[in-house]
């Protein structure tokens, strides 16, 4: 289908007239090497098709599969689906010429001059701006002058002063100079300064001087410096004064300073640590410690478009705030009174899922159930009830692991809307967008194999500040008991030496961690390059290993300290994880990744518990391989099979990119690489060749390369990932570097997955 596709698209001219031409190719070419010519494409008014590699015009060779039967659905589909072919315009090209010089004009060369050159051949037509700019005007000097002392002030301060982008020497280039409007009037309403806008600040420019070069001078607008009454309103600073909080379900006319709502029924009113509230009730809907909490507009502060977003972006992520309205009134002696209004929403919800599960053959169903509250304390805290059963049967019993199975899950968890810790100011935890939550846990398994209870408890603190999220999970504590392991699977898969040992005996594990995330995409609109990244550690054990030392405990028969008879994990485990968005055009990407991560047992553990391991392989690693058969290191996997315990490590490195395309439709492309493979931190008896050793690793990293087709609904996006081997570390010297397409079912492998791996 694909091939007949791209065969149709080289027949690119079906659809262009007799005597009219396919825009084919458009390019811009300068004699000035300064100039970047990415940044003129955005000016051109007639762009080719979409292309593939800028080769394939895909959706082009949709659209030209259709049929002349205008009234045939399938006709109409295709042409939909595609993209009509673009023909080329006189009056297009004679725009797009005028719109480059005007840009070119504005970025300093005054004698810029655009050619077009058209090259046209069998119906197609390429096109060529050929920019000859010329010298450009420079500026000689740059000043700021600005005839108000408290601007003046401001704009200088030591500890934060405005880092001006204009500077003498750079080209007279009209862009800048408007963007240091933006910038001045976005630094001084950071700084108290609500009545400013872009519009009261000119340029004055001297052009007279020689050699090209300019003076420019960055001044007020006169009729403002003329007006002292102007002056004032818009060029003080102002404070915020009285800052209201108005509750209720109905509308509120502010006008009347939140005293009445719209069915003119009188509201209460409370005040509490300097703040007004006013609700329907004998008591407001949340309390007033969670608003304030989420709340950036401080009395007595100088007012910032910074603290007005920040408060509609905390308060409208309160679970039971439907909308917030924040709207001020100026008064004497420059201070605002700030009004917010906050509309509750639902209280109460539930949600009930079924399902039916295939796992690896076993079919099975399953039941969900989540109940939601809130306002669970009238605090704005969010209470969640979950359970799950899920039952699997079928299979052959004379395989262990074909089995009839059931588990029951249920956890209960409480989120506050602020940061719940002891000897934190009132300064801090009212600075920040902070949650506390308190979960419990427990899980019930029966299976042929064993019966297993999973019991947890933990308090996690998560905050977050401009383009970072921050989370802290104080305190995780889970408990292991099995009362029921099957002897048989006990010999085979629990022996000493496995990993998966420790995850089927009795065992505490007491974790904290703290990890930071970072998307610069959060809250910019403006950035189309995004980059991510994550970083976390976390530990287990070490605490409580120390106190046994102190006091001098008593270790078991394994030489393992134990709390209530019970032995502890003890490991530290640190991850990095990193990706970076590049568009290409307007509908293409290239996608970076990297991820990188060590886990290390500690004292009490001779291993790190088998959920802490990493795998290699899989939907969202090394793509030739399934997940848990590549690695660790040189580790040989005979026969190509799953292997849920011995292929995993402590440590793992990961490396992909991949090139993301826009086909036609709902359907996307990617052509992608992977290189990466895990290791072990100490050198283990069921796993040989698979420790880390830095004489020997860069031998031990796989490599794959394949493609992708996926379907992108928006709101979800289906992937289906054909990865080749290309470089197999386990195989012998001579076969390390893999023949494309020898053996597939051993070199490749097909993945089904939702999202996008990175």
């Amino acid at each position: 289908m694909l091939f007949t596709l791209l065969l149709i698209a080289c027949n690119s001219t079906k659809y262009v007239p007799n005597g009219q031409y396919l825009l084919n190719r458009v390019k811009i070419t300068t004699d000035n090497k300064s100039v970047n010519t990415e940044t003129l494409k955005s000016y051109l008014r007639q762009t080719p098709n979409q292309s593939i590699f800028g080769l394939f015009r895909l959706q082009l060779g949709v659209y030209n599969l259709s049929g002349l039967d205008t009234a045939s659905r399938w006709n109409k589909w295709l042409k939909r689906a595609g993209e009509k072919p673009v023909i080329f315009n006189e009056g297009a090209a004679q725009i797009s010429k005028k719109e480059l010089t005007k840009e070119m004009i504005n970025r300093g060369y005054s004698k810029v001059v655009v050619q077009t050159i058209e090259d046209k051949h069998k119906k197609k037509v390429n096109i060529t701006y050929r920019i000859i700019t010329g010298n450009p005007y420079k500026i000689q000097n740059y000043t700021m002058d600005i005839q108000n002392d408290s601007l003046k002030s401001t704009l200088s301060e030591k500890k934060d002063p405005f880092l001006s982008s204009v500077h003498s020497g750079m080209n007279f280039d009209i862009n800048m100079l408007d963007q240091e409007r933006v910038d001045l009037t976005a630094f001084l309403r950071q700084h108290g300064y609500a009545n400013v806008s872009k519009d009261l600040f000119r340029f004055s420019v001297d052009t007279t001087l020689q050699n090209l070069n300019v003076n420019a001078a960055l001044k007020l607008r006169p009729d403002l410096i003329a007006n002292d009454t102007l002056d004032r309103k818009v060029l003080t600073r102002k404070r915020i004064g009285r800052v209201t909080f108005i509750i209720s379900a109905t509308t509120i006319d502010h006008s009347q300073a939140g005293v009445v709502n719209s069915s003119h029924e009188k509201l209460d009113s409370l005040w509490y640590e300097g703040y007004r509230f006013l609700f329907n009730g004998t008591k407001p809907l949340f309390s007033c410690i969670s608003l304030i909490s989420n709340t950036f507009i401080f009395p007595n502060a100088y007012y910032s478009d910074k603290m007005v977003e920040e408060t509609y972006s905390a308060l409208n992520s309160l679970p039971p705030v439907k909308y917030v309205n924040v709207v001020f009134r100026e008064r004497a002696n420059d201070i605002l009174d700030c009004f917010i209004m906050v509309t509750p929403d639902k209280n109460q919800t539930f949600t009930l899922d079924a399902e039916g599960t295939n796992s690896g053959g076993n079919f099975g169903m399953a039941g969900d159930f989540t109940y939601q509250h809130r306002n669970i304390f009238q605090g704005a805290e969010l209470f969640k009830f979950h359970a799950r059963y899920s039952y699997e049967a079928l299979g052959s019993l004379s395989n262990l692991f074909a089995y009839n199975a059931n588990e029951f899950a249920t956890d209960v968890s409480v989120k506050y809307p602020m940061f719940l810790f002891p000897f934190l100011g009132k300064d801090f935890k009212q600075g920040i967008r902070a949650s506390t939550t308190f979960t419990i846990g427990y899980n019930y398994q029966i299976r042929p194999e064993f019966v297993r209870t999973l019991a947890n408890a933990g308090i996690k603190y998560t905050w977050n500040h401009e383009h970072v999220s921050y989370s802290f999970d104080l305190i995780n504590f889970s408990y292991i008991y099995l009362p029921r392991i099957d002897s048989t699977f006990k010999a085979i898969y629990l022996t000493n030496s496995s990993p998966l040992k420790y995850s089927y005996e009795n065992q505490l594990i007491i974790q904290s961690g703290f990890n930071i995330n970072y998307n610069n995409q959060r809250g910019n609109k403006n950035t189309k390059n995004g980059l991510t990244w994550r970083m976390g550690i976390s530990e287990a054990g070490n605490l409580l290993d120390a106190a046994c030392h102190l006091l001098n405990a008593k270790r078991d028969v394994n030489n393992e300290y134990c709390i209530f008879n019970l032995p502890f994990a003890q490991y530290v485990k640190g991850d990095f994880d990193v990706s970076y968005n590049q568009l290409v055009s307007r509908t293409d990407h290239l996608v970076y990744h990297f991820a990188l991560g060590i886990a290390c047992p500690l004292g009490n553990a001779k291993i790190i518990p088998y959920e802490e391991r990493y795998y290699a392989g899989g939907a969202n690693g090394v793509r030739g391989w399934s997940s848990y058969t590549l690695g660790p290191g040189f580790y040989p996997n005979t026969n190509g099979s799953i292997d849920f315990v011995d292929q995993t490590g402590d440590i793992n490195l990961l490396a992909n990119f991949e090139y993301r395309f826009k086909m036609f439709w709902v359907l996307e492309g990617a052509a992608f690489s992977d290189a990466g493979n895990i290791w072990t931190i100490r050198n283990y008896d069921f796993q040989p060749q698979g420790q880390f050793l830095f004489s020997e690793f860069y031998k031990q990293i796989a490599w794959s390369y394949g493609i992708g087709l996926r379907m992108n609904f928006n709101y979800f996006l289906i992937r289906f990932d054909l990865g080749h081997k290309l470089y197999n570390p386990a195989a012998d010297d001579n076969n390390r570097w893999v023949t494309p397409f020898s053996k597939p079912s051993k070199s490749m492998a097909l993945f089904f997955a939702i999202g996008y791996p990175f």
